[in-house]
C-alpha cells in the first residue's frame, strides 16, 4: 500500500480531499462553500472570498509538487475543476 503523502498543512490536505470527492461527483463548490466548510472542520478559511482563492492556489501548487512524479495528477486537477467564485470561474488561478 503507498504511503499517504504528508502535507504539514491540515487546510491545504482537507481541500484536495474535498477536491477528490467533489469531483468524483461533477459538482463544484464556491470559495463561500468552501469557507463555511473549513470553518466547521476548524482549519484555516482565509477570511474572505479572495483569501481564499489564494488559499486555493496554494493548496494546488502543494498537491502538484506532491503528484509531480505521478503519471496523472489527480488531487491538483481535482482542485483545478471544482471550486469556483460566484460566478462559476475558477478565479484562483489568476493567483
Amino acid at each position: 500500500m503507498e504511503k499517504e503523502p504528508n502535507l504539514e498543512n491540515r487546510t491545504y490536505e482537507f481541500i484536495g480531499r474535498l477536491a477528490l470527492v467533489l469531483f468524483s461527483q461533477n459538482i463544484k463548490m464556491s470559495y463561500s462553500a468552501l469557507i463555511k466548510v473549513l470553518e466547521d472542520n476548524n482549519l484555516d478559511s482565509y477570511g474572505s472570498e479572495r483569501g481564499m482563492a489564494s488559499g486555493i492556489a496554494a493548496a494546488y501548487r502543494r498537491w502538484e509538487d506532491i503528484e509531480k512524479d505521478c503519471r496523472i495528477p489527480t488531487t491538483c486537477g481535482a482542485i483545478a475543476n471544482t471550486f469556483v467564485n460566484r460566478d462559476g470561474v475558477p478565479e484562483w488561478i489568476n493567483y
